[in-house]
């Protein structure tokens, strides 16, 4: 039996521009052609007040999003069974495209009963510079701005 790989991104502080839906949803196709995905269908629901989900079916596989407009937040799900498809490489690009402060990406092999192995997800965290310098700014400011004992 063929494993799939499922790639699934958390995204945090996103560009404003790349969440709408009309860009979105042209480059998500781009995207999924790019990568041999094979896209079947592509769907767009409007979820809560403030978000809404692109739910994309691809021959043996599937692309989810979730974009919450107000918090500037984007998780995102690639999986494939297609031995051609590079969910992770179509993941990475658009985590590229929303351009977050932070995000956390989490790989999970499926479909191998056998191996042991295969459901634990290994994670991968990555801040970006100002982020990090903008934390680093908060810590000096706390420890200068302490009073100081008699």
């Amino acid at each position: 039996m063929k494993t799939g790989l499922l790639v699934a991104a958390d995204l945090y502080s996103c560009a404003e521009d790349a969440l709408a839906q009309d860009a979105l949803k042209g480059t998500l196709e781009n995207y999924a052609e790019s990568n041999q995905m094979q896209l079947l269908s592509l769907r767009i629901e409007p979820e809560a007040e403030t978000g809404y989900g692109i739910y994309c079916i691809c021959k043996e596989g599937h692309i989810i999003l979730h974009v919450n407009s107000n918090k500037g937040f984007v998780s995102i799900d690639g999986f494939s069974f297609n031995e051609d498809a590079n969910p992770e490489k179509l993941v990475r690009e658009l985590c590229s495209f929303f351009s977050p402060d932070k995000m956390k990406l989490t790989y999970v092999d499926r479909g191998d009963f056998g191996k042991k192995a295969d459901m634990k997800p290994r994670h991968r965290n990555k801040t970006r510079k100002i982020t990090q310098m903008r934390n680093m700014t908060k810590r000096f400011g706390k420890l200068f701005m302490k009073p100081k004992s008699l």
